[in-house]
């Protein structure tokens, strides 16, 4: 009796310890199948993303191109003038001043090599010299100051004194803000003078078309 006790024992333990090992084996094979489903799902989701953020992108592409496209159409009505000996090309709105003797300040866009870029324009006529030191603009309250290297010029009785720089990220936000303003002035400070000016509609216009046209180009 003694020695089917032990027997007995001897194979439940056996029994025990092959189901303890089947059941190991089982779990593992559990763990991996909802691992390699998990890791199946996240695949899934991570090629739909892809291909959403390809389609955004091809999309945000596409209307960049036609921006660009439309802007090119719009630069052919401006005025052009072809620098032959370095390659350059500048586009003037049409409305702008032909020569100096004017009050006005616009923008033009400059090109070579199919790159583009911004220059400004400040032209000051009288019958007398400022000798201009620097223009202070007053947009809507908020004072700004330009300064450069002013040129000068005179004839049957007019002076004009001008100011041509390439435009940089603080003077393309100022110029945006003329351009979108409800008040804006300039002040002309000479050595001894000043003289004062409101920016006009049709200057607001220009700066507005201009500005537009090169943002689509870039």
């Amino acid at each position: 009796m003694k020695k089917f006790f032990k027997i007995a024992v001897i194979v439940f333990g056996i029994m025990f310890l092959l189901f303890f090992i089947i059941g190991l084996f089982s779990a593992d094979s559990v763990s991996e199948s909802n691992k390699t489903n998990t890791e199946s799902a996240t695949i899934e989701v991570d090629s739909v993303q892809i291909k959403k953020d390809i389609k955004i992108k091809d999309s945000l592409e596409l209307v960049k191109k036609l921006k660009k496209e439309s802007a090119e159409k719009q630069l052919k009505r401006f005025k052009k003038k072809v620098d032959e000996f370095n390659g350059t090309t500048f586009y003037t709105d049409t409305r702008a001043p032909k020569y100096t003797n004017v009050n006005f300040i616009y923008p033009y866009i400059g090109e070579k090599d199919n790159r583009y870029w911004l220059r400004l324009r400040f032209q000051y006529k009288a019958d007398d010299w400022l000798f201009i030191k620097k223009g202070i603009l007053l947009v809507d309250g908020d004072k700004y100051e330009l300064t450069g290297s002013w040129e000068r010029d005179n004839g049957s009785g007019d002076i004009w004194e001008w100011l041509d720089i390439q435009v940089n990220p603080t003077q393309l936000q100022i110029l945006n803000k003329i351009a979108n303003s409800e008040s804006a002035k300039i002040r002309y400070e000479g050595t001894q003078y000043h003289n004062d000016r409101t920016i006009t509609a049709k200057e607001k216009s220009i700066i507005k078309t201009t500005l537009e046209i090169f943002d689509n180009l870039n």
